[in-house]
């Protein structure tokens, strides 16, 4: 890998060539590199052109020498980093979005990539990505990479999980509050305007019956309160009689409890089919009703949040240095 220069910073870091992955190690790694994706089939380019467009500029200017190796059940594909990003870019974000917060995702989809670099100097990244090359890609997206090219975001010298969602209840999460203490950089910020998504709100509703049965089938764990309520200013509240949830301070559930049995507000979330873990439990007769706010995890940057600040000015510098806390803005040369 190249030398590495400051792009733009919030704070000024010493940038060394060479990194090493971040392991997440618990159950919410599923949950932060793999964000609530929204696909959208746009395009009036053809399957195969992101190849060629972004490659011959990169056999001109010699930049692209991060590749990402695909392993599929058809075999091991080789991919320039930045060809990839833009696939990704084009499958995971609203292509109608405003150019800045395109680009503020395409820097965070390089810079997971980049966090789990191997081999020498760091330069071949492993996927398994059955999706890649399926649907075509805007020009809108195109440009969106091209001018985010090589740009990704570090946390004490090393590539940064770039974490993201689609829609929050009002603010994102802390990640400390969620026992991810080595990702101090993924901090809670307030998303006024994420009401205005039409994925903010949304009702689920179950029998009796069936929240039992589904309940039943969700694998339990042991854990001692204090555990839970010493990551940050947790509340509880009781729900449906049995029920113990446990809050952080975003408002999104920790953990559920049910006669000692407890089981983490994402496994809910799966379960349930919960577009997040932003929800509330009633009951009206013999139903049960699951009210939720936001679509996704909660964690780093929301993309509806994300567009609303470029809709008001904000370029994807501003937004990146909003959603993530004392992260340095990095570039390749």
């Amino acid at each position: 890998m190249k030398k590495l220069r400051v792009f733009q910073t919030v704070k000024i870091k010493r940038i060394v060539p060479g990194f090493s992955p971040g392991n997440l190690g618990t159950v919410f790694l599923f949950f932060i590199l793999t964000p609530y994706l929204i696909t959208f089939f746009l395009g009036n380019l053809r399957e195969g052109d992101i190849k060629q467009v972004l490659s011959e500029e990169a056999d001109q200017e010699g930049v692209y020498s991060v590749f990402i190796s695909n392993e599929t059940s058809f075999g091991s594909e080789r991919i320039p980093l930045e060809d990839y990003v833009a696939d990704k870019l084009a499958r995971s974000m609203d292509n109608a979005y405003e150019t800045e917060a395109l680009k503020a995702q395409a820097v965070l989809i390089r810079s997971s990539l980049l966090s789990k670099g191997e081999g020498e100097n760091k330069k071949e990244i492993k996927v398994e990505d059955g999706d890649y090359g399926k649907i075509s890609v805007t020009e809108r997206i195109l440009e969106a990479v091209r001018e985010t090219k090589g740009v990704y975001i570090t946390y004490g010298d090393l590539p940064a999980s770039g974490a993201y969602f689609a829609v929050s209840n009002g603010k994102t999460r802390n990640g400390k509050e969620m026992m991810l203490d080595e990702y101090p950089y993924l901090t809670s910020v307030s998303c006024e305007r994420d009401f205005l998504s039409e994925d903010f709100n949304s009702v689920t509703v179950y029998t009796e019956k069936e929240f039992e049965e589904i309940w039943g089938d969700i694998k339990t764990i042991r854990l001692l309160e204090d555990e839970i309520l010493e990551k940050g200013q947790i509340t509880t509240e009781k729900a449906l009689e049995k029920y113990t949830l446990y809050r952080d301070s975003a408002d999104y559930v920790l953990y559920i409890e049910r006669e000692g049995g407890y089981v983490s507000g994402e496994q809910f979330r799966s379960a349930f089919y919960l577009p997040s873990a932003s929800f509330h439990l009633g009951r009206e007769e013999d139903k049960v009703i699951i009210t939720v706010k936001g679509a996704g995890h909660g964690l780093g940057m929301s993309q509806f949040g994300a567009n609303e600040m470029a809709k008001e000015g904000s370029d994807y510098i501003c937004i990146l240095n909003y959603f993530f806390k004392d992260v340095t803005i990095t570039k390749f040369e």
